[in-house]
């Protein structure tokens, strides 16, 4: 029983910080074509970096991607 528990939360721990660790703005910045989000504004690869090369779809589409990653690994993960 405890060792099932550990594998689980092992398991869950390692698909969280998978699906964390995507940088959706660097994807949706080389699908545009928009150019090396790292080196544009601040460096960060979120939605607000992704809005300053003034694509605002790729930086709606950025905003929900990034958002949805803790809910995507909620509903994958759901042990009920």
């Amino acid at each position: 029983m405890l060792e099932n528990l550990i594998i689980v939360s092992l398991v869950m721990i390692s698909v969280g910080y998978f699906i964390g660790s995507i940088p959706f703005g660097v994807i949706i910045a080389k699908l545009f074509k928009l150019g090396n989000l790292r080196e544009i504004g601040s460096g960060n690869t979120g939605a607000t970096n992704v809005l300053r090369t003034g694509n605002k779809l790729a930086a709606f589409l950025t905003l929900i991607l990034d958002g949805s990653k803790g809910a995507l690994v909620f509903f994958l993960l759901d042990t009920r």
